[in-house]
């Protein structure tokens, strides 16, 4: 460091020119301490400062584990299973899907993180797939170290045979205060071990029983006869409904203007304008919008797979 001169601030806030003297005698000492702790950091310390920013310590091999955690690496998942499959990331609570897997050998590769945990279900619904010999739900761990893996639901893997189980680790503590009381459709079908533990409510897994329209409080029909006509009456003559400029293309004796003779058929032709459908669809692109899905086949737990639908235009 070449220096003449430097400046020191007096209480007065004047300037004072120190001489080369005194100038080169202070920068003599801050050399001398600036050579030492270059001294020092040859020998390591700014290695190890670089890498956790707090020096050296006891803790270094910690530190270096941690770098290796930070590192980021490729998953691939590997389904051997005849089903296909849900994969969800483990956030602690019900999980995140983040891919479908085709039976027989589907695969998907992500990006990971040591310590990231998933977990695989039927496809379309929460149900587990489980080795058959233990009845234990496959989980995968992304282990430290980096590099690319591979997980592969084995082909023997099937849903559990045991109809009162808990999917999820979370189940006992979303039991405990009360869940299964406050959304108990939901979860005796995920939660049903937890559901028996704390309440009782382990033989509503059976769908005959849970599923009576006494207890999904639905003894009086949700439409009478008449009703319907109500509806499309209302629709075809209230004010309320003008500004989405109604015609009615098919009535029952052609009333309201119907056009042709049948069941009731209308059309709401300001429903939405061009600019709101636009505005829609792009929505739904920004938002990752898929294909609609149909009910597929009914399981032994009264859920319904989901299927892509074939016939339905929303997406």
């Amino acid at each position: 460091i070449k220096m003449a001169t430097f400046f020191l601030t007096t209480r007065e806030g004047t300037r004072r020119c120190c001489s080369k003297r005194i100038t080169c005698f202070t920068l003599f000492l801050v050399s001398a301490i600036f050579a030492s702790f270059c001294a020092v950091s040859a020998n390591g310390s700014s290695e190890c400062s670089s890498k956790n920013g707090r020096g050296c310590s006891a803790d270094d091999d910690y530190n270096e584990s941690r770098a290796h955690e930070q590192q980021g690496m490729t998953a691939t998942f590997r389904n051997l299973s005849t089903y296909r499959a849900d994969v969800h990331f483990d956030d602690g609570r019900f999980g995140s899907l983040i891919s479908v897997l085709d039976g027989g050998g589907g695969t998907t590769t992500i990006n990971t993180f040591p310590g990231h945990r998933f977990f695989i279900t039927r496809h379309g619904v929460r149900e587990g797939l489980v080795d058959p010999q233990t009845d234990e739900q496959y989980f995968f761990t992304v282990p430290v170290g980096g590099g690319a893996l591979e997980f592969v639901l084995p082909a023997e893997a099937a849903p559990s045979k045991v109809e009162c189980r808990d999917r999820y680790p979370v189940c006992r503590s979303e039991a405990e205060w009360g869940g299964c009381v406050q959304n108990p459709g939901w979860m005796i079908v995920n939660c049903c071990k937890s559901c028996d533990d704390f309440n009782g409510y382990g033989y509503l897994a059976d769908r005959d029983v849970r599923c009576t329209r006494e207890r999904l409080n639905a003894t009086v029909p949700a439409w009478t006869p008449g009703s319907l006509d109500a509806l499309f009456e209302s629709w075809a003559t209230d004010e309320e409904y003008r500004q989405y400029d109604p015609h009615v293309v098919s009535s029952p004796g052609k009333i309201h203007g119907g056009v042709h003779e049948g069941p009731w058929i209308m059309t709401f032709d300001s429903f939405v304008d061009d600019e709101e459908i636009a505005a829609l669809i792009q929505g739904g692109e920004e938002e990752g919008f898929e294909r609609s899905t149909d009910q597929g086949q009914m399981l032994g737990s009264g859920e319904r797979e989901k299927v892509t639908s074939t016939s339905r235009t929303s997406a």
